[in-house]
């Protein structure tokens, strides 16, 4: 019979997998776009990772339902007055966000859209303060200055750069503002109706409309032409990355607590740096390497020493929404 630190060890090795697995995601769409249009992989991608997600995340929400003796229902009866909350939320989540990081990342490359999408912890804290919904301490305030000098410094790079970097640098932060955003939006939805309910109702309706709004692409590109590494980034980046990867981070929330899966998170990219580095010889500027050390020390200041500090209490239900929605678009 396996005890809880056979679980945990699994579980530990499991994240450390996917955390390799989530930087070469970056790098396997760095190459697909290379045969594709960006709208086009990023919506394959999301369709066959959102079903994949949505299957395993039923299954997971059924047997908690059995084992708890509780009714089952995947998708709860929605009240006529939040609906318009959650298509706000889906729309910025499921539709806005990936289509905007994937066009940014056509224009920069893997390993820098990684950087920028470490700094969503940071923002979130920040419009957590600010519109007064979270405490910060002073690890929280340091983290904040931590990741505003990578920012600066990511963002003087770019503009350097004349290959149009600051564009795609841009798209990403705006990617990052709205999936920021979309998850203080929905945190009162997911309290109300649950929060694996809400990332599954979010995806399947914010993906639909992506998928709708890309089916031209769709429908233009050469599909019978693209090569092995093309279709294993849509495949396996999508059924693993995406579908499979959340399930595991919520796994190993329950068993090994938030603080280790988010620092597994937070190596993403400097797993995504090193992958590129081996794997298509993709040298980082200084200045990124830099910034990227400094937003992801920024991140570790704020999710992690700040609340040990504050001694911060969340709920499961927190804990997985943060968790499970800020991570679809590894």
């Amino acid at each position: 019979m396996r005890d809880s630190r056979t679980d945990a060890f699994s579980h530990h090795s499991l994240l450390l997998l996917f955390t390799i697995f989530w930087g070469a995601n970056f790098i396997l769409a760095e190459v697909a776009l290379n045969e594709m249009l960006p709208i086009s992989f990023s919506v394959s991608r999301f369709a066959i990772g959102g079903i994949a997600m949505l299957l395993l995340l039923y299954m997971q929400c059924y047997f908690d339902a059995k084992r708890e003796e509780k009714p089952f229902r995947f998708f709860p009866l929605i009240e006529k007055k939040d609906w318009a909350r959650l298509l706000i939320v889906s729309l910025f989540g499921a539709t806005l966000a990936p289509w905007l990081g994937i066009e940014g990342l056509g224009l920069t490359h893997g390993s820098r859209a990684s950087i920028w999408l470490a700094l969503g912890p940071v923002i979130s804290t920040g419009c957590g303060a600010l519109l007064k919904t979270e405490s910060i301490g002073r690890y929280g305030y340091v983290g904040i200055i931590l990741a505003a000098g990578g920012t600066l410094i990511m963002a003087l790079d770019g503009l350097q750069n004349g290959d149009g970097y600051w564009v795609g640098d841009l798209m990403l932060l705006i990617a990052l503002i709205l999936t920021v955003v979309e998850l203080h939006l929905i945190k009162p939805l997911a309290r109300k109706y649950g929060s694996i309910s809400m990332v599954a109702m979010r995806t399947a309706i914010g993906g639909s409309l992506y998928l709708l709004i890309a089916t031209p692409s769709l429908l233009g590109e050469s599909w019978l032409t693209f090569g092995f590494w093309t279709w294993f980034a849509i495949l396996a980046g999508g059924v693993i990355g995406v579908g499979m990867g959340q399930w595991i981070k919520v796994r190993a929330l329950r068993s090994i607590g938030p603080t280790r899966v988010v620092i597994y998170g937070n190596l993403v990219p400097l797993a995504a740096m090193l992958i590129a580095w081996l794997s298509i010889g993709e040298n980082p500027s200084l200045y990124e390497i830099i910034a990227g050390l400094l937003i992801i020390a920024g991140a570790i200041f704020v999710q992690i020493l700040d609340a040990v500090k504050q001694k911060k209490v969340t709920t499961p239900d927190e804990d997985e929404l943060s968790v499970v929605g800020s991570g679809k678009h590894e």
